[in-house]
């Protein structure tokens, strides 16, 4: 929170100034009541009035500047914590990414920034406002009689273990329901996008058994942490009351002893709820306040990056000249994981040429793709660009490629948006469009046809077709297929291939489990790969 409020210091001080204001206006209440009621009893009741609607307008206008400002505030703040997290996000290289879930991030970024949003900031100028509060109450209480206030801090002492007791609790609850609130989020994204799979085998009963688990565990923890939050308020409000009853016994004996008017003796009572009011909700809101440590925890820990950081600054400062890329002895292993997908890997990439990598599933050709690609830094040997040892070699690796993914994604957003990601070069469209084979699609729908959620209002074979386009767009040096034709009919397929295998200057890495004998003659290399290894080389 302190990187946000060093941004936005002059709002925080403005608001931090105006929540001052509005405790002091808030204590002054007591004094304005004394003076307002002891001058209609001797009969001015005009000077009364008067005092009365004066404050009540200068209240109003401060109030209103202190909420409207920390309404303002507190969207600035947010839109940065949001802003700087997808930041972070794509900060990350593949493998940091990979460490949670896609549903804990949609989990972090709805739920637990929902949370900051709707009480955090709120909160914490609550605290300072009852702070202010607090000791103007007890300078004004002395005002009257230096018995109340010692009554008054006498009881205080006894009160200060209410926060102590239910701090803990609070923030545990806390961890347990955002914990909880990811694995709702993954259950409904399962229900989402696997409702196809779902209905086809007739596993509703299965799958809402499932949910129901998930359901009750969120309604136990909800509970639990809404329970805590209460008793953490119940136990300050009937403090809070006995305290004011003891107050008002002794203000009703002073009078008895005429010591005291009838308006100061409102006056004490008023002042006393604003001692006793912000003491117990300062009670209430530190504990609330502590508790979204898990939170914040939790947004560091997933903005983490490792060294081997993807930024924008990096890849337009890279090498872009090169003839060949080699793989000496390289071997990676995902985290966590002691065995090793890929094994002492020896190859050379040479500008211009076209490489097949063949073999069966789970046998490594994939993460090689990603090595290749600078996705994955391998743990052991070297990646070479022109024999030499390149500094940046993950991030010289991505400028030079682009990549067809078997499991596509296409976003919400027009066919042409999903191809251009962000330029405007009509002119080179039409062209890819022509390319990828994509006319017919844009004939009977549009350039500015919205694919849906992750492309779901096209077939497999269009939104392949579509995510070749966009890494044809992209005209980078290298190219890589991973099962990049394989929802395409055959005749498509070949076509495609066909044309991308005949590109001059363009270099081709493609995996695939089914070869067309006619387009392997177009490759210069074959690599088949088992079991993490490259067993044979042809050409």
């Amino acid at each position: 929170m302190k990187e946000y409020s060093k941004k936005h210091l002059g709002e925080f001080i403005w608001v931090s100034v105006m929540t001052v204001l509005n405790s002091i206006m808030f204590v002054g209440i007591s004094l304005v009541l004394q003076m307002a009621i002891d001058s209609a009893i001797i009969g001015n009741l005009k000077r009364a009035i008067w005092l009365s609607v004066g404050f009540i307008g200068v209240f109003a206008l401060v109030y209103w500047l202190q909420a409207s400002s920390l309404v303002k505030l507190n969207q600035r703040v947010i839109g940065d914590i949001r802003r700087n997290l997808i930041k972070r996000i794509f900060s990350k290289n593949i493998i940091d990414f990979k460490k949670y879930k896609e549903t804990d991030y949609i989990s972090l970024l709805q739920n637990d920034i929902k949370k900051i949003e709707d009480t955090y900031v709120e909160t914490f100028f609550s605290i300072v406002g009852a702070c202010v509060q607090l000791i103007f109450a007890i300078i004004v209480m002395t005002h009257y009689s230096w018995m109340f206030t010692a009554v008054m801090l006498g009881m205080t002492m006894l009160m200060f273990v209410v926060p102590t007791v239910f701090q803990k609790k609070l923030s545990k609850a806390t961890k347990e329901c955002s914990e909880t609130q990811q694995l709702m989020t993954e259950g409904f994204s399962e229900i989402v996008y696997g409702y196809e799979v779902t209905k086809s085998f007739h596993k509703e009963d299965y799958r809402s058994k499932k949910f129901e688990k998930r359901n009750q565990l969120m309604q136990e923890k909800t509970k639990t942490l809404e329970l805590c939050k209460q008793a953490n308020g119940g136990v300050s409000n009937v403090l809070a009351f006995i305290m004011q009853m003891v107050i008002c016994l002794l203000a009703g004996w002073f009078i008895y002893c005429k010591k005291m008017s009838y308006g100061s003796m409102v006056g004490v009572i008023q002042v006393s709820g604003s001692i006793t009011n912000p003491l117990f909700q300062l009670f209430t809101w530190i504990p609330m306040i502590k508790s979204f440590a898990p939170i914040w925890e939790k947004i560091e820990n997933f903005s983490k990056c490792s060294d081997q950081k993807d930024t924008i600054e990096r890849l337009s400062k890279s090498k872009t000249s090169w003839d060949t890329i080699s793989l000496r002895n390289v071997s990676f292993a995902y985290p966590e994981d002691e065995k090793k997908v890929i094994v002492d890997i020896n190859l050379d990439i040479q500008k211009g040429k076209k490489y097949l990598i063949v073999g069966e599933s789970g046998g490594g050709k994939t993460t090689l793709i990603n090595v290749l690609c600078g996705n994955f830094t391998p743990q052991n040997g070297e990646i070479l660009v022109d024999g030499k040892i390149h500094m940046k070699t993950s991030t010289f690796l991505k400028t030079l490629t682009a990549v067809v993914w078997q499991n596509i994604f296409l976003f919400n957003e027009s066919i042409a948006e999903n191809i251009m990601m962000g330029d405007e070069n009509n002119e080179k469209l039409d062209i890819i469009i022509n390319k990828a084979c994509i006319d017919d699609l844009i004939m009977e729908k549009g350039k500015d046809y919205f694919v849906g959620s992750n492309g779901d209002l096209l077939s497999g074979g269009q939104k392949q077709r579509i995510a070749i386009a966009r890494a044809l767009y992209a005209q980078k040096e290298i190219l890589a297929l991973d099962e990049g034709t394989s929802a395409l009919d055959p005749e498509t397929a070949k076509e495609i291939e066909k044309d991308i295998l005949q590109k001059e200057g363009l270099t081709v890495i493609s995996i695939c489990h089914h070869v067309n004998p006619e387009m392997q003659k177009l490759y210069d290399v074959i690599w088949e790969v088992k079991e993490g290894k490259i067993l044979k080389k042809s050409y």
